[in-house]
């Protein structure tokens, strides 16, 4: 029994003196970003984790002196995680959105029967004074073709 007790006393000293002369060094460095794009009415929201770890030991020569040197080998990781990736829709804007494309639309659709009315009053102010025309020409043909008494009429060619 005292030889089993014995043996774990040495075992758990050598286990923990083993250790104590193991030295890590762990630093890690967090930086979480967020990103909020508005396009239109889409609202995207987006956190990334960035994560810089650098873990190294501290290296000592095993020969019992004080104020021994050392030496340190680190090792760099990065680390990037999406944490939320999210797109919402901005009612809001695309009410004011809605509401914007139908006055534009009643402006376009009024703009047209406007060009409508100002062409058709074109056109017939056209056609009247084409038919104006058409009379000044009738009456001045009929004015040339009639002559006075005595003289013979005109042939046509």
């Amino acid at each position: 029994m005292k030889r089993i007790l014995m043996s774990i006393a040495i075992v758990a000293l050598t286990i923990t003196t083993a250790q104590a002369q193991v030295n890590k060094t762990v630093k890690e460095e967090s930086t979480v970003q967020s990103v909020v794009t508005k396009e239109g009415s889409d609202v995207k929201v987006k956190v990334i984790k960035n994560t810089e770890t650098e873990s190294g030991a501290v290296i000592v020569k095993d020969d019992n002196q004080e104020n021994q040197e050392f030496k340190e080998t680190s090792r760099l990781d990065s680390d990037k995680k999406v944490l939320v990736d999210k797109t919402n829709i901005d009612q809001q804007n695309e009410a004011m959105i809605a509401v914007k494309k139908a006055q534009q639309e009643a402006q376009l659709e009024a703009s047209k029967r406007e060009q409508a009315e100002i062409a058709a009053k074109k056109k017939m102010e056209f056609e009247a004074k084409q038919a104006q025309m058409q009379q000044e020409l009738a009456e001045r043909r009929a004015q040339l073709e009639s002559r006075p008494k005595g003289m013979a009429k005109l042939d046509r060619d």
